[in-house]
């Protein structure tokens, strides 16, 4: 903490998307160094990164680091428009590598394990892309990009992840929400599959990537926590954080595992944390321990029965 704190003091920060799971975590993050920096959090309402003029407008704020987290997070809608996800993804990425170029400020890009295929696992920085959706063939154009265009363009392939409160969107998000229906419901089994991921928390991959560039670090990285876990086991583990062992059961759904998704998913996804651990960077936490963590915020307290919620 003491270098980050060293490192970004007198930086200005630019986050697109700052208002998405991934970019709350930022600023997030640069809130716990209390230093002297400013942060230019841009949500979606403020910063359509499609828009080139409204994108090099930002010149003027002179970024020293731009983190650009701004996209169509969601697999399935780039799926269903395939046209806005090209547009979103890489004409708006390119967008951001022309304001990065133009102010020679470091560029982050988060990019998703989506661009494999799963027929290797784990991969790694040397496993060949092989995105079977639209969602990984975007954002693999798009981080061609910033490893091409931006000064020192840093991308990092991030295992799948939780995270951003109301916002996550992702799976620890939507389990708990329908937790919630379910017990309001009076419903006291639920049924989850099996598919397996690297549950890693928003908030340790911000961290984690302060730190590369703190360290100048540039190229590719792959990032995620140590272990692997099905949506079962996630659910099982959001179940017992919570307090809920007693009313609610987890099964494992082992019936077809349809999921009722428009993008082509793998059955099992976890990378390998080659570069980072070479380079003694990693400092990622296991998924249990983040989870419970994350599990212990605030917003979950409207999941948890009263007599576990905290004061």
């Amino acid at each position: 903490m003491v270098e980050l704190r060293r490192h970004f003091r007198g930086e200005t920060v630019l986050i697109t998307g700052s208002d998405g799971m991934l970019g709350r975590a930022f600023v997030e993050a640069f809130a716990e160094l209390s230093e002297e920096l400013r942060v230019i959090a841009l949500p979606r309402r403020r910063l359509d990164v499609t828009d080139r003029s409204a994108v090099l407008r930002h010149e003027a704020d002179a970024p020293t680091v731009i983190l650009h987290c701004a996209g169509m997070a969601l697999a399935d809608a780039c799926e269903i428009d395939p046209n806005e996800a090209f547009r979103v993804h890489v004409d708006g990425t390119a967008n951001v590598c022309s304001l990065a170029h133009a102010t020679s400020a470091r560029l982050f890009f988060p990019q998703s394990v989506f661009i494999f295929d799963g027929s290797i696992v784990p991969v790694d920085e040397s496993t060949m892309p092989n995105p079977q959706m639209v969602y990984g063939r975007a954002k693999l154009q798009a981080e061609q990009c910033v490893l091409d265009e931006a000064p020192q363009g840093l991308s990092v392939r991030m295992a799948g992840f939780f995270g951003g409160d109301e916002k996550d969107k992702n799976f620890v998000g939507h389990f708990t929400r329908s937790l919630a229906a379910l017990l309001d419901a009076g419903i006291s089994e639920c049924e989850v599959g099996g598919r397996r991921w690297q549950p890693t928390y928003t908030l340790d991959h911000a961290r984690n990537v302060l730190l590369l560039l703190a360290r100048s670090c540039s190229g590719i990285y792959h990032m995620g926590s140590p272990g692997e876990a099905s949506f079962h086991d996630v659910a099982t583990a959001c179940v017992e954080a919570l307090g809920l062992t007693d009313q609610v059961r987890v099964l494992l759904r082992i019936d077809g595992e349809s999921y009722h998704e428009a993008a082509l998913r793998p059955d099992r996804m976890v990378t390998a944390t080659t570069r980072l651990d070479r380079e003694g960077l990693n400092r990622q936490r296991h998924w249990r321990n983040a989870l419970g963590e994350y599990l212990e915020r605030p917003h979950f307290d409207q999941f948890r029965p009263p007599s576990r919620r905290f004061k």
